[in-house]
């Protein structure tokens, strides 16, 4: 490629970030929204609540659990403790939930996305409470964004054979949309921390792993094996 013929990394970026959104504008994805609205909604009633009690966020959410533990476990895939927590449960969620709905039938979406949220509430319990004899709090919609991370995954070889062919960067680019791609990374990137959270301890005690990201990578991930299977053998 001639000097003149090619693009500047800053014109690369551009042109990839303008597929990207126009990529999720096409897509349609109530549930997503749905979901993302609830959370923005229940954070709102957290922060007020916060700011009337003049107490952290935090503080207030865990003395829910104390006093209303029924609740608060009904409520803990939307619960957050900060801003921070919200906005990378919110940006995962948002973006890989709005391309891999298109994947799913709505109540199958519907029930992957119920199946995760208390899976991963239990995994991020018993991740704690194995190892203490106090009370453990476990919420976030981390377990919703690691499930839909997990499937991602999938995204550029589904309905292929898994072979060397179907990692080649030619056909994951012929295969998958920007959108597509940016999740998959969103996937890879879910799959390190795990791994790097799981390998690295404290070992066997309370602080060794976020049982809820791993529980809701692995319901992403096997959901994403069993969709594989059957479009291979449709």
């Amino acid at each position: 490629m001639s000097d003149a013929n090619a693009e500047s990394p800053v014109a690369l970026a551009r042109r990839g970030a303008s597929a990207f959104v126009a990529d999720l504008r096409e897509r349609d994805a109530p549930v997503t929204a749905l979901v993302v609205a609830s959370v923005l909604l229940v954070f709102a009633v957290q922060a007020i609540t916060a700011l009337r009690l003049n107490a952290p966020i935090g503080v207030v959410t865990a003395s829910v659990f104390v006093g209303e533990p029924a609740l608060a476990w009904a409520l803990s895939p939307l619960l957050h403790r900060d801003v921070g927590h919200l906005a990378s449960n919110v940006l995962v969620v948002a973006v890989v939930g709005t391309v891999v709905e298109g994947r799913f039938r709505r109540r199958d979406y519907v029930a992957f996305l119920l199946a995760a949220a208390v899976l991963a509430a239990l995994g991020g319990y018993l991740s704690k409470a194995a190892f203490t004899m106090r009370p453990v709090t476990a919420y976030g919609a981390s377990g919703l964004a690691y499930a839909v991370a997990g499937y991602a995954l999938s995204l550029p070889v589904l309905g292929t054979s898994l072979d060397a062919n179907a990692f080649s960067v030619h056909g994951v680019l012929a295969r998958t949309t920007a959108g597509e791609r940016v999740a998959a990374i969103f996937g890879v990137a879910a799959t390190v921390t795990v791994a790097v959270d799981v390998a690295t301890g404290p070992y066997l005690a309370f602080d060794w792993l976020n049982g809820a990201h791993l529980v809701g990578l692995l319901v992403g991930a096997w959901t994403a094996g069993t969709h594989h299977l059957h479009a291979r053998n449709q």
